[in-house]
């Protein structure tokens, strides 16, 4: 289960790695730690329309849903769905992977291994703490608001050198695979080979420190690599 990521990018640096502009320009504010155990919002591009980047509360709702999004999340957690799920829920999900299809925003996630019997957390994160994108569905609830969910599959060889505990990552498509994802005339079954082959980033892997999971917030500051040790060292005093 993946239910932090981080995007401590300027918005400018995203609307040039994607050469799509914001749709509310204002709203976005950059954020070392998205907890999607809160009613978090993230930035997504959308297949209804691509053109733009947009904002959905994380956490996936049915679409046309009407009450609280806590209610339903404490019925069934949404922040993740396993693409690889043969029997996904088709009452929640409802033709999300088929027609609302979209990108998730981000330049960082987190991973945990064991380590002496004790959670050892990593951030994950491309050279530069550069933006990508982890594929997502979304849908559109009763009073227009967007909820998306990211998508998980299984890690493969290739991520055998990211600490987890999971054998699982989130999808993430290189900008090459973006236009294919988004394309609302394709279906997901026209998309199972882009799925399992997808080219991947090499990501860095860096440890953090082990109470991350207890108290996020003084990790608030993470900005790049070099703030690690620093951010560490205030976080045992």
């Amino acid at each position: 289960m993946f239910y932090k990521l981080s995007n401590t990018c300027d918005q400018l640096d995203i609307q040039n790695e994607f050469r799509t502009p914001f749709k509310y320009p204002n709203l976005y504010e950059p954020k070392a730690i998205i907890n999607g155990l809160n009613e978090s919002n993230v930035p997504i591009i959308t297949s209804e329309k691509p053109a733009t980047i947009d904002y959905a509360i994380w956490g996936l709702l049915p679409q046309g849903y009407e009450d609280d999004w806590d209610t339903f999340q404490s019925f069934t957690n949404t922040l993740n769905t396993n693409i690889d799920d043969a029997n996904l829920n088709e009452e929640i999900y409802s033709k999300s992977l088929d027609e609302r299809r979209c990108l998730i925003v981000v330049n960082g996630y987190f991973t945990s291994k064991l380590v002496e019997g004790k959670l050892q957390p990593h951030h994950i994160h491309l050279k530069n703490h550069k933006p990508f994108c982890i594929a997502g569905i979304f849908n559109k609830i009763n009073d227009g608001f967007l909820t998306c969910s990211l998508l998980v599959t299984d890690a493969g060889i290739e991520y055998d050198h990211i600490p987890n505990i999971g054998k699982q990552k989130p999808l993430i498509l290189k900008q090459k695979d973006h236009e294919a994802w988004l394309n609302s005339n394709l279906k997901i079954k026209d998309l199972k080979s882009l799925v399992n082959s997808h080219d991947r980033y090499k990501f860095i892997s860096h440890p953090i420190e082990n109470n991350f999971y207890k108290n996020s917030k003084l990790f608030n500051r993470i900005v790049n690599s070099d703030q690690y040790q620093t951010i560490m060292h205030v976080s045992r005093n």
